[in-house]
Protein backbone atom coordinates (compact mmCIF):
# COMPACT_ATOMS: atom_id res chain seq x y z
CA UNK A 1 0.00 0.00 0.00
CA UNK A 2 1.05 3.49 -0.55
CA UNK A 3 2.91 5.20 2.44
CA UNK A 4 1.27 8.34 1.68
CA UNK A 5 -1.83 6.87 1.50
CA UNK A 6 -1.88 5.22 4.55
CA UNK A 7 -0.75 8.29 6.28
CA UNK A 8 -3.02 10.66 4.78
CA UNK A 9 -6.00 7.99 5.47
CA UNK A 10 -4.58 7.75 9.40
CA UNK A 11 -4.84 11.41 9.89
CA UNK A 12 -8.62 11.48 8.04
CA UNK A 13 -9.49 8.65 10.47
CA UNK A 14 -8.69 10.82 13.41
CA UNK A 15 -10.72 13.42 12.19
CA UNK A 16 -13.35 11.24 11.66
CA UNK A 17 -13.14 9.56 14.80
CA UNK A 18 -12.78 12.97 16.68
CA UNK A 19 -15.81 13.92 15.18
CA UNK A 20 -18.12 10.63 15.76
CA UNK A 21 -16.59 10.92 19.85
CA UNK A 22 -20.28 11.58 20.90
CA UNK A 23 -21.58 8.66 18.66
CA UNK A 24 -18.85 6.55 19.70
CA UNK A 25 -18.93 7.18 23.26
CA UNK A 26 -22.50 6.05 23.69
CA UNK A 27 -21.28 2.25 23.04
CA UNK A 28 -20.37 1.20 26.13
CA UNK A 29 -20.10 -2.14 27.72
CA UNK A 30 -22.95 -1.77 30.64
CA UNK A 31 -25.58 -1.07 27.57
CA UNK A 32 -24.61 -3.85 25.97
CA UNK A 33 -24.86 -5.94 28.85
CA UNK A 34 -28.00 -4.53 29.70
CA UNK A 35 -29.74 -5.27 26.26
CA UNK A 36 -28.28 -8.54 25.92
CA UNK A 37 -28.54 -10.00 29.08
CA UNK A 38 -32.31 -9.24 28.62
CA UNK A 39 -32.80 -11.05 25.06
CA UNK A 40 -30.45 -14.24 26.05
CA UNK A 41 -32.41 -14.47 29.50
CA UNK A 42 -34.19 -17.83 30.35
CA UNK A 43 -37.37 -16.18 30.80
CA UNK A 44 -36.89 -15.53 27.12
CA UNK A 45 -37.18 -19.42 26.36
CA UNK A 46 -34.95 -19.44 23.41
CA UNK A 47 -36.67 -17.09 21.34
CA UNK A 48 -37.88 -20.26 19.22
CA UNK A 49 -40.04 -18.98 16.23
CA UNK A 50 -43.67 -18.89 17.34
CA UNK A 51 -43.24 -19.09 20.90
CA UNK A 52 -44.20 -16.42 23.52
CA UNK A 53 -40.27 -15.83 24.01
CA UNK A 54 -40.23 -14.33 20.69
CA UNK A 55 -42.53 -11.90 21.18
CA UNK A 56 -41.33 -10.87 24.10
CA UNK A 57 -38.24 -10.45 22.15
CA UNK A 58 -40.15 -8.16 19.66
CA UNK A 59 -41.77 -5.69 21.41
CA UNK A 60 -38.40 -5.23 23.91
CA UNK A 61 -36.77 -4.29 20.96
CA UNK A 62 -39.76 -2.31 19.68
CA UNK A 63 -39.84 -0.74 23.02
CA UNK A 64 -36.50 0.62 22.81
CA UNK A 65 -36.54 1.66 19.43
CA UNK A 66 -38.93 4.23 20.42
CA UNK A 67 -37.02 4.97 23.67
CA UNK A 68 -34.03 6.16 21.92
CA UNK A 69 -36.31 7.70 19.17
CA UNK A 70 -36.23 5.85 15.68
CA UNK A 71 -38.60 6.69 13.17
CA UNK A 72 -41.52 3.97 13.17
CA UNK A 73 -42.81 3.76 9.22
CA UNK A 74 -44.12 0.70 9.06
CA UNK A 75 -47.88 0.55 8.42
CA UNK A 76 -49.43 1.06 11.64
CA UNK A 77 -46.16 3.12 12.83
CA UNK A 78 -45.59 0.89 15.79
CA UNK A 79 -42.26 -0.82 14.70
CA UNK A 80 -43.78 -3.91 13.72
CA UNK A 81 -43.96 -5.60 10.09
CA UNK A 82 -45.93 -8.87 10.48
CA UNK A 83 -46.23 -11.53 8.41
CA UNK A 84 -47.73 -15.59 8.62
CA UNK A 85 -45.35 -18.47 8.57
CA UNK A 86 -47.09 -21.60 7.57
CA UNK A 87 -45.12 -24.63 9.61
CA UNK A 88 -45.19 -28.51 8.23
CA UNK A 89 -44.97 -30.71 11.78
CA UNK A 90 -44.72 -34.32 11.05
CA UNK A 91 -46.44 -36.70 13.56
CA UNK A 92 -43.75 -39.13 15.06
CA UNK A 93 -46.97 -41.16 16.61
CA UNK A 94 -47.82 -41.84 13.01
CA UNK A 95 -44.35 -41.57 10.63
CA UNK A 96 -42.87 -44.67 10.90
CA UNK A 97 -40.15 -46.91 8.89
CA UNK A 98 -40.76 -50.65 8.38
CA UNK A 99 -38.35 -53.48 7.28
CA UNK A 100 -40.16 -56.30 5.50
CA UNK A 101 -39.15 -59.69 4.64
CA UNK A 102 -40.37 -62.80 2.78
CA UNK A 103 -40.85 -64.97 5.31
CA UNK A 104 -41.24 -62.95 7.98
CA UNK A 105 -43.36 -60.36 9.92
CA UNK A 106 -42.77 -56.81 9.21
CA UNK A 107 -40.51 -55.01 12.19
CA UNK A 108 -41.71 -51.50 12.94
CA UNK A 109 -38.79 -49.47 13.77
CA UNK A 110 -39.69 -47.55 17.09
CA UNK A 111 -36.63 -44.75 16.63
CA UNK A 112 -37.14 -41.44 15.00
CA UNK A 113 -36.13 -40.60 12.09
CA UNK A 114 -36.16 -37.03 10.26
CA UNK A 115 -36.23 -35.73 6.83
CA UNK A 116 -33.19 -33.15 6.36
CA UNK A 117 -33.67 -32.61 2.49
CA UNK A 118 -35.74 -30.99 1.01
CA UNK A 119 -36.66 -28.71 4.38
CA UNK A 120 -40.34 -28.54 2.81
CA UNK A 121 -42.40 -31.69 2.83
CA UNK A 122 -46.09 -32.86 3.16
CA UNK A 123 -47.29 -36.61 3.95
CA UNK A 124 -44.96 -39.11 2.06
CA UNK A 125 -44.88 -42.58 1.40
CA UNK A 126 -41.40 -43.95 -0.20
CA UNK A 127 -40.78 -47.99 -0.67
CA UNK A 128 -37.69 -50.03 -1.83
CA UNK A 129 -34.70 -52.44 -1.76
CA UNK A 130 -31.80 -51.02 0.36
CA UNK A 131 -28.22 -50.65 -1.05
CA UNK A 132 -25.42 -50.08 1.21
CA UNK A 133 -22.74 -47.51 0.48
CA UNK A 134 -20.15 -47.37 3.05
CA UNK A 135 -19.76 -43.19 3.67
CA UNK A 136 -21.30 -42.49 0.11
CA UNK A 137 -17.79 -40.63 -0.79
CA UNK A 138 -16.66 -40.64 -5.09
CA UNK A 139 -13.39 -39.32 -4.57
CA UNK A 140 -10.58 -39.32 -7.73
CA UNK A 141 -8.21 -37.44 -5.69
CA UNK A 142 -8.26 -40.57 -3.91
CA UNK A 143 -9.32 -43.44 -5.92
CA UNK A 144 -11.95 -43.65 -3.69
CA UNK A 145 -15.57 -44.48 -4.75
CA UNK A 146 -18.29 -46.21 -2.51
CA UNK A 147 -20.61 -46.33 -5.98
CA UNK A 148 -18.41 -48.25 -7.84
CA UNK A 149 -19.61 -52.06 -7.67
CA UNK A 150 -23.17 -51.25 -6.96
CA UNK A 151 -26.59 -49.56 -8.53
CA UNK A 152 -28.28 -47.36 -6.55
CA UNK A 153 -30.83 -45.82 -9.00
CA UNK A 154 -34.37 -46.44 -7.42
CA UNK A 155 -33.00 -47.77 -4.89
CA UNK A 156 -32.69 -46.65 -1.16
CA UNK A 157 -28.85 -45.90 -0.23
CA UNK A 158 -27.67 -46.73 3.62
CA UNK A 159 -24.57 -44.06 4.29
CA UNK A 160 -22.33 -42.83 6.95
CA UNK A 161 -21.49 -39.31 7.97
CA UNK A 162 -17.83 -38.38 7.79
CA UNK A 163 -15.14 -40.46 5.65
CA UNK A 164 -12.44 -43.32 6.48
CA UNK A 165 -11.27 -42.39 9.53
CA UNK A 166 -8.18 -43.00 11.95
CA UNK A 167 -8.34 -45.97 15.27
CA UNK A 168 -9.82 -42.85 17.39
CA UNK A 169 -12.09 -41.87 14.94
CA UNK A 170 -10.16 -38.22 15.35
CA UNK A 171 -8.66 -37.91 12.22
CA UNK A 172 -9.50 -38.48 8.63
CA UNK A 173 -7.47 -41.38 6.53
CA UNK A 174 -7.31 -39.64 3.48
CA UNK A 175 -5.86 -36.40 4.42
CA UNK A 176 -5.78 -33.69 6.89
CA UNK A 177 -5.92 -31.24 4.63
CA UNK A 178 -9.34 -32.43 3.11
CA UNK A 179 -11.23 -34.52 5.85
CA UNK A 180 -13.66 -31.98 6.46
CA UNK A 181 -14.46 -31.33 3.03
CA UNK A 182 -14.79 -35.02 2.44
CA UNK A 183 -17.19 -35.59 5.65
CA UNK A 184 -19.27 -32.56 4.95
CA UNK A 185 -22.89 -33.84 3.43
CA UNK A 186 -23.34 -31.50 1.18
CA UNK A 187 -19.70 -32.49 -0.81
CA UNK A 188 -21.36 -35.73 -0.87
CA UNK A 189 -25.36 -34.67 -2.00
CA UNK A 190 -24.22 -33.85 -5.49
CA UNK A 191 -23.40 -36.78 -6.46
CA UNK A 192 -25.30 -39.43 -5.22
CA UNK A 193 -28.32 -37.09 -6.35
CA UNK A 194 -26.57 -37.56 -9.69
CA UNK A 195 -26.84 -41.33 -9.34
CA UNK A 196 -31.29 -41.18 -8.80
CA UNK A 197 -31.76 -42.64 -5.74
CA UNK A 198 -34.96 -43.14 -4.46
CA UNK A 199 -33.81 -41.82 -1.06
CA UNK A 200 -30.72 -41.51 1.22
CA UNK A 201 -30.43 -43.05 5.08
CA UNK A 202 -27.99 -41.11 6.74
CA UNK A 203 -26.68 -42.85 9.77
CA UNK A 204 -23.53 -41.76 12.56
CA UNK A 205 -20.89 -43.76 11.80
CA UNK A 206 -20.06 -45.45 15.42
CA UNK A 207 -16.39 -44.21 16.23
CA UNK A 208 -18.08 -40.98 15.93
CA UNK A 209 -19.79 -42.24 19.59
CA UNK A 210 -23.28 -40.73 18.23
CA UNK A 211 -26.21 -43.02 17.62
CA UNK A 212 -28.57 -40.43 16.98
CA UNK A 213 -29.46 -36.93 16.06
CA UNK A 214 -30.08 -36.19 20.16
CA UNK A 215 -26.94 -37.60 20.85
CA UNK A 216 -25.53 -34.33 19.23
CA UNK A 217 -27.81 -31.30 20.52
CA UNK A 218 -31.06 -32.60 21.99
CA UNK A 219 -32.59 -29.19 20.22
CA UNK A 220 -32.19 -31.12 16.96
CA UNK A 221 -34.95 -33.37 17.05
CA UNK A 222 -37.78 -30.96 17.28
CA UNK A 223 -35.69 -28.52 14.78
CA UNK A 224 -36.01 -30.86 12.06
CA UNK A 225 -39.40 -32.51 12.89
CA UNK A 226 -40.68 -29.64 11.16
CA UNK A 227 -40.58 -27.48 7.68
CA UNK A 228 -41.62 -23.98 7.66
CA UNK A 229 -42.04 -21.30 4.75
CA UNK A 230 -43.79 -17.74 4.17
CA UNK A 231 -47.74 -18.24 3.75
CA UNK A 232 -47.42 -15.88 1.13
CA UNK A 233 -44.53 -17.16 -0.99
CA UNK A 234 -45.62 -19.50 -4.19
CA UNK A 235 -44.38 -23.10 -3.65
CA UNK A 236 -42.31 -22.06 -7.26
CA UNK A 237 -40.03 -24.90 -6.12
CA UNK A 238 -42.07 -27.59 -5.72
CA UNK A 239 -40.88 -28.76 -9.08
CA UNK A 240 -37.47 -28.54 -8.35
CA UNK A 241 -37.66 -29.80 -4.80
CA UNK A 242 -39.35 -33.15 -6.21
CA UNK A 243 -36.61 -33.49 -8.06
CA UNK A 244 -33.83 -34.02 -5.35
CA UNK A 245 -33.54 -37.46 -3.44
CA UNK A 246 -35.26 -37.34 -0.26
CA UNK A 247 -33.02 -37.27 2.36
CA UNK A 248 -32.92 -38.96 6.33
CA UNK A 249 -30.99 -39.29 9.01
CA UNK A 250 -32.07 -42.38 10.99
CA UNK A 251 -30.67 -44.10 14.15
CA UNK A 252 -27.82 -46.64 14.19
CA UNK A 253 -30.33 -49.26 15.44
CA UNK A 254 -32.25 -48.80 12.41
CA UNK A 255 -29.26 -48.81 10.51
CA UNK A 256 -28.00 -52.55 12.25
CA UNK A 257 -31.87 -53.62 12.10
CA UNK A 258 -31.51 -53.60 8.19
CA UNK A 259 -28.16 -54.92 8.43
CA UNK A 260 -29.17 -57.95 10.42
CA UNK A 261 -28.80 -61.15 8.29
CA UNK A 262 -25.92 -60.28 6.37
CA UNK A 263 -23.04 -61.26 9.20
CA UNK A 264 -22.14 -57.56 9.43
CA UNK A 265 -23.19 -54.43 11.36
CA UNK A 266 -22.28 -50.95 10.92
CA UNK A 267 -19.26 -51.42 13.64
CA UNK A 268 -17.67 -54.19 11.58
CA UNK A 269 -18.67 -52.10 8.23
CA UNK A 270 -16.73 -49.05 9.40
CA UNK A 271 -13.99 -51.17 10.13
CA UNK A 272 -13.05 -52.59 7.49
CA UNK A 273 -13.08 -49.90 5.64
CA UNK A 274 -11.04 -47.72 7.57
CA UNK A 275 -8.78 -50.39 7.78
CA UNK A 276 -8.70 -51.26 3.83
CA UNK A 277 -9.33 -48.00 2.33
CA UNK A 278 -11.90 -49.71 0.35
CA UNK A 279 -15.26 -50.01 -0.14
CA UNK A 280 -17.61 -52.41 1.27
CA UNK A 281 -20.83 -51.69 -0.87
CA UNK A 282 -23.47 -54.14 -1.55
CA UNK A 283 -27.21 -54.73 -1.31
CA UNK A 284 -28.82 -55.65 1.50
CA UNK A 285 -30.68 -58.97 0.03
CA UNK A 286 -34.42 -60.40 0.67
CA UNK A 287 -35.37 -57.04 2.55
CA UNK A 288 -37.50 -53.90 1.43
CA UNK A 289 -37.72 -50.22 3.29
CA UNK A 290 -40.91 -48.63 3.51
CA UNK A 291 -40.53 -44.96 4.87
CA UNK A 292 -44.45 -43.10 5.77
CA UNK A 293 -44.00 -39.60 6.98
CA UNK A 294 -47.27 -38.04 8.53
CA UNK A 295 -47.29 -34.16 8.34
CA UNK A 296 -49.94 -31.39 9.65
CA UNK A 297 -50.22 -28.22 9.27
CA UNK A 298 -50.28 -24.99 10.92
CA UNK A 299 -49.80 -21.43 10.55
CA UNK A 300 -47.26 -19.16 13.08
CA UNK A 301 -48.35 -15.52 13.15
CA UNK A 302 -44.27 -13.70 13.70
CA UNK A 303 -43.27 -10.29 13.26
CA UNK A 304 -39.83 -8.50 12.31
CA UNK A 305 -38.76 -5.04 14.14
CA UNK A 306 -37.85 -1.69 12.27
CA UNK A 307 -36.59 1.53 12.36
CA UNK A 308 -35.09 4.53 10.43
CA UNK A 309 -33.33 7.27 11.43
CA UNK A 310 -33.24 10.27 8.67
CA UNK A 311 -29.84 11.53 6.58
CA UNK A 312 -29.29 15.32 6.86
CA UNK A 313 -28.13 15.67 2.79
CA UNK A 314 -31.38 16.37 1.23
CA UNK A 315 -30.56 14.72 -1.57
CA UNK A 316 -28.42 11.77 -0.25
CA UNK A 317 -31.29 11.00 2.47
CA UNK A 318 -33.24 9.38 0.04
CA UNK A 319 -30.91 5.96 0.24
CA UNK A 320 -30.64 3.92 2.83
CA UNK A 321 -27.45 2.15 5.01
CA UNK A 322 -29.50 -0.86 6.28
CA UNK A 323 -28.42 -3.09 8.84
CA UNK A 324 -29.76 -6.14 10.24
CA UNK A 325 -29.47 -9.10 12.78
CA UNK A 326 -31.78 -11.78 14.09
CA UNK A 327 -33.60 -12.07 17.10
CA UNK A 328 -35.06 -15.15 17.10
CA UNK A 329 -32.88 -18.61 18.51
CA UNK A 330 -33.98 -21.88 19.03
CA UNK A 331 -35.65 -22.82 21.59
CA UNK A 332 -35.82 -25.14 24.69
CA UNK A 333 -34.44 -29.11 24.17
CA UNK A 334 -37.41 -30.56 25.91
CA UNK A 335 -35.18 -31.68 28.72
CA UNK A 336 -34.94 -28.38 30.78
CA UNK A 337 -32.49 -26.88 28.38
CA UNK A 338 -33.04 -23.45 27.05
CA UNK A 339 -30.90 -22.32 24.36
CA UNK A 340 -30.41 -18.70 25.31
CA UNK A 341 -28.72 -17.29 22.03
CA UNK A 342 -26.38 -14.95 23.71
CA UNK A 343 -24.00 -14.95 20.77
CA UNK A 344 -26.70 -16.39 18.35
CA UNK A 345 -28.54 -13.60 17.91
CA UNK A 346 -28.63 -11.43 20.39
CA UNK A 347 -25.35 -10.07 20.27
CA UNK A 348 -26.24 -8.76 16.95
CA UNK A 349 -29.26 -7.37 18.11
CA UNK A 350 -28.24 -5.79 20.87
CA UNK A 351 -24.97 -3.86 19.05
CA UNK A 352 -28.58 -2.64 16.45
CA UNK A 353 -30.06 -1.38 19.30
CA UNK A 354 -26.42 0.75 20.56
CA UNK A 355 -25.43 1.75 16.95
CA UNK A 356 -28.82 3.56 16.39
CA UNK A 357 -28.30 5.27 19.53
CA UNK A 358 -25.55 6.54 18.77
CA UNK A 359 -26.40 7.58 15.32
CA UNK A 360 -29.12 9.55 17.01
CA UNK A 361 -26.35 11.02 19.51
CA UNK A 362 -24.23 12.05 17.14
CA UNK A 363 -23.88 16.04 16.60
CA UNK A 364 -22.67 15.30 12.93
CA UNK A 365 -25.71 13.35 11.36
CA UNK A 366 -24.82 11.10 8.67
CA UNK A 367 -26.41 12.00 5.31
CA UNK A 368 -27.93 8.75 3.88
CA UNK A 369 -30.37 7.83 5.99
CA UNK A 370 -30.42 4.57 7.97
CA UNK A 371 -32.66 1.35 8.46
CA UNK A 372 -32.80 -0.62 11.66
CA UNK A 373 -33.84 -4.18 10.75
CA UNK A 374 -34.37 -6.86 13.33
CA UNK A 375 -35.49 -10.37 11.79
CA UNK A 376 -37.55 -13.17 13.30
CA UNK A 377 -37.40 -16.95 11.83
CA UNK A 378 -33.41 -16.57 10.93
CA UNK A 379 -32.50 -19.92 12.11
CA UNK A 380 -35.82 -21.52 10.12
CA UNK A 381 -34.76 -20.58 6.99
CA UNK A 382 -33.97 -16.90 7.19
CA UNK A 383 -37.45 -16.63 6.86
CA UNK A 384 -37.88 -12.65 8.41
CA UNK A 385 -35.23 -11.55 5.92
CA UNK A 386 -37.04 -13.07 3.32
CA UNK A 387 -40.02 -11.34 3.64
CA UNK A 388 -38.38 -7.83 4.15
CA UNK A 389 -36.68 -8.70 1.14
CA UNK A 390 -40.12 -9.03 -0.97
CA UNK A 391 -42.10 -6.67 1.26
CA UNK A 392 -39.67 -3.64 1.54
CA UNK A 393 -40.88 -0.97 4.04
CA UNK A 394 -38.01 1.23 2.11
CA UNK A 395 -37.85 -0.01 -1.48
CA UNK A 396 -35.44 -1.61 -2.28
CA UNK A 397 -34.37 0.45 -5.16
CA UNK A 398 -32.96 3.07 -2.33
CA UNK A 399 -31.16 0.78 -0.34
CA UNK A 400 -27.75 0.70 -1.06
CA UNK A 401 -26.23 -1.56 1.51
CA UNK A 402 -27.02 -3.89 3.59
CA UNK A 403 -24.71 -4.78 6.91
CA UNK A 404 -25.33 -7.82 8.55
CA UNK A 405 -24.41 -8.99 12.10
CA UNK A 406 -24.53 -12.23 13.00
CA UNK A 407 -22.64 -13.96 15.99
CA UNK A 408 -20.04 -10.82 16.84
CA UNK A 409 -19.78 -11.23 20.54
CA UNK A 410 -17.48 -14.17 21.32
CA UNK A 411 -13.00 -14.20 20.92
CA UNK A 412 -11.50 -17.61 20.37
CA UNK A 413 -10.45 -19.63 23.44
CA UNK A 414 -8.26 -22.60 24.51
CA UNK A 415 -11.35 -24.30 24.58
CA UNK A 416 -12.61 -23.64 20.94
CA UNK A 417 -10.70 -26.82 18.95
CA UNK A 418 -12.88 -29.57 16.90
CA UNK A 419 -16.24 -29.37 15.31
CA UNK A 420 -19.43 -28.54 16.31
CA UNK A 421 -22.67 -29.03 15.05
CA UNK A 422 -20.47 -31.18 12.06
CA UNK A 423 -18.64 -28.52 11.28
CA UNK A 424 -15.54 -26.88 12.26
CA UNK A 425 -14.87 -23.89 14.53
CA UNK A 426 -14.36 -20.68 12.54
CA UNK A 427 -14.26 -18.12 15.78
CA UNK A 428 -11.28 -15.76 15.46
CA UNK A 429 -9.49 -13.77 17.95
CA UNK A 430 -8.17 -10.67 19.01
CA UNK A 431 -9.47 -7.87 17.09
CA UNK A 432 -9.99 -10.01 14.16
CA UNK A 433 -13.58 -9.45 12.62
CA UNK A 434 -14.91 -12.41 9.89
CA UNK A 435 -15.92 -10.43 6.88
CA UNK A 436 -18.56 -11.92 4.32
CA UNK A 437 -19.49 -9.59 1.32
CA UNK A 438 -17.97 -6.77 -0.51
CA UNK A 439 -18.47 -8.54 -4.12
CA UNK A 440 -20.74 -6.33 -5.50
CA UNK A 441 -19.53 -3.36 -5.28
CA UNK A 442 -15.75 -2.62 -4.88
CA UNK A 443 -16.92 0.99 -3.27
CA UNK A 444 -18.14 -0.65 -0.30
CA UNK A 445 -15.33 -3.22 -0.03
CA UNK A 446 -12.80 -0.37 -0.43
CA UNK A 447 -14.88 1.45 2.47
CA UNK A 448 -14.88 -2.04 5.05
CA UNK A 449 -10.95 -2.05 4.40
CA UNK A 450 -10.21 1.72 5.03
CA UNK A 451 -12.72 1.53 8.36
CA UNK A 452 -11.25 -1.44 9.49
CA UNK A 453 -7.26 0.09 9.20
CA UNK A 454 -8.97 3.23 10.96
CA UNK A 455 -10.66 1.44 13.93
CA UNK A 456 -7.50 -0.79 14.04
CA UNK A 457 -9.59 -4.11 13.29
CA UNK A 458 -8.17 -7.27 10.72
CA UNK A 459 -10.41 -8.40 8.83
CA UNK A 460 -10.45 -12.21 8.00
CA UNK A 461 -11.85 -13.04 4.40
CA UNK A 462 -11.45 -17.06 4.94
CA UNK A 463 -15.19 -17.58 4.14
CA UNK A 464 -15.91 -15.10 1.53
CA UNK A 465 -15.73 -17.60 -1.19
CA UNK A 466 -19.66 -18.42 -2.58
CA UNK A 467 -17.89 -21.75 -3.32
CA UNK A 468 -17.08 -22.62 -0.09
CA UNK A 469 -17.56 -25.80 1.57
CA UNK A 470 -19.28 -24.64 4.71
CA UNK A 471 -21.16 -21.86 2.47
CA UNK A 472 -21.38 -18.54 5.22
CA UNK A 473 -22.06 -16.41 2.29
CA UNK A 474 -25.32 -18.21 2.36
CA UNK A 475 -26.10 -18.66 5.85
CA UNK A 476 -26.90 -15.50 6.75
CA UNK A 477 -30.14 -12.89 6.72
CA UNK A 478 -27.52 -10.90 4.25
CA UNK A 479 -28.11 -13.31 1.55
CA UNK A 480 -32.20 -12.56 0.82
CA UNK A 481 -30.42 -8.88 0.44
CA UNK A 482 -27.71 -10.29 -2.12
CA UNK A 483 -30.82 -12.27 -3.68
CA UNK A 484 -31.89 -9.07 -4.78
CA UNK A 485 -29.08 -7.76 -6.01
CA UNK A 486 -27.94 -5.32 -3.62
CA UNK A 487 -24.82 -5.50 -1.99
CA UNK A 488 -24.37 -6.58 1.33
CA UNK A 489 -21.43 -6.32 4.00
CA UNK A 490 -21.81 -9.46 6.53
CA UNK A 491 -20.01 -9.00 9.80
CA UNK A 492 -19.22 -12.13 12.55
CA UNK A 493 -16.64 -13.68 14.70
CA UNK A 494 -17.16 -17.09 14.30
CA UNK A 495 -18.48 -19.86 15.44
CA UNK A 496 -17.28 -21.46 18.62
CA UNK A 497 -17.61 -24.70 20.80
CA UNK A 498 -20.88 -23.09 22.20
CA UNK A 499 -23.08 -22.93 18.79
CA UNK A 500 -26.41 -23.93 19.50
CA UNK A 501 -25.61 -25.02 22.32
CA UNK A 502 -27.05 -24.56 25.64
CA UNK A 503 -23.90 -23.25 26.87
CA UNK A 504 -24.35 -19.92 24.24
CA UNK A 505 -24.85 -17.88 27.39
CA UNK A 506 -24.82 -14.10 28.41
CA UNK A 507 -21.76 -14.77 30.94
CA UNK A 508 -19.71 -16.09 28.06
CA UNK A 509 -19.77 -12.85 25.34
CA UNK A 510 -16.64 -11.25 25.65
CA UNK A 511 -18.04 -7.93 26.03
CA UNK A 512 -14.63 -5.80 25.09
CA UNK A 513 -14.52 -7.94 21.91
CA UNK A 514 -18.41 -6.56 21.40
CA UNK A 515 -18.00 -3.56 22.02
CA UNK A 516 -15.09 -3.03 19.37
CA UNK A 517 -17.36 -5.01 17.21
CA UNK A 518 -19.98 -2.31 17.67
CA UNK A 519 -18.24 0.63 17.52
CA UNK A 520 -16.25 -0.67 14.17
CA UNK A 521 -20.00 -1.58 12.22
CA UNK A 522 -21.54 2.10 13.65
CA UNK A 523 -18.36 3.52 11.72
CA UNK A 524 -18.85 1.30 8.67
CA UNK A 525 -21.84 2.56 8.48
CA UNK A 526 -21.00 5.73 8.59
CA UNK A 527 -18.72 6.30 6.10
CA UNK A 528 -21.10 4.93 3.83
CA UNK A 529 -23.17 7.15 4.62
CA UNK A 530 -21.19 10.36 3.93
CA UNK A 531 -19.99 8.80 1.23
CA UNK A 532 -20.20 11.29 -1.58
CA UNK A 533 -20.06 9.49 -4.32
CA UNK A 534 -22.18 6.68 -5.79
CA UNK A 535 -22.76 3.14 -4.19
CA UNK A 536 -21.81 1.44 -7.37
CA UNK A 537 -22.90 -2.24 -7.61
CA UNK A 538 -20.45 -2.97 -10.27
CA UNK A 539 -20.42 -6.86 -9.78
CA UNK A 540 -24.22 -7.46 -9.58
CA UNK A 541 -25.16 -11.06 -7.79
CA UNK A 542 -27.68 -12.01 -10.70
CA UNK A 543 -24.95 -11.40 -13.65
CA UNK A 544 -22.24 -13.98 -11.37
CA UNK A 545 -24.15 -17.15 -13.53
CA UNK A 546 -22.96 -15.76 -16.80
CA UNK A 547 -19.08 -15.77 -15.75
Amino acid sequence: MNILFVIVFFITGIRILYAQKNGLQSITISDLKSHLYFLASDELQGRATGEPGLEIAARYIASQAQKIGLGAVDENHDYFQDYIIEENVYDPENSKITIESSGSEPIILNDDFYLIIPQTFEDLNISGEVVFCGYGINSDKFNYNDFNEVDIRDKIVLIMNRAPMDEEGMKSRFDDHDWNNMMNFNYKFFYINSLRPKAVLLVYDPKSGYRCLADINPALPKYLSSSQKLKSTEDIFTEVLNGVVKVFIIHCNAADKLLDETGMDLETLQKKIDTSLEPHSFPIQGKTLNIHLDVHTRELNVSNVFGIIEGSDPILKNEYVLYSAHFDHVGIDGMGGIYNGADDDASGCTALLEMAEAFLIEKNRPKRSLGFLWVSAEEIGLLGSQYYSENPIIPLEKTVVAINLDMIGRTRTPEDTGMVMGDELTILGGDSIGIIGGLQSKVLMDINKKTLLQMNMTGDYRYNDPDHPLRFFYRSDHFNFVNKDIPVLFYSTGTHKDYHQVTDTPDRIDYEKLKKVTAFTFMVGYNISNYNGAILVDNPYSGWGEK
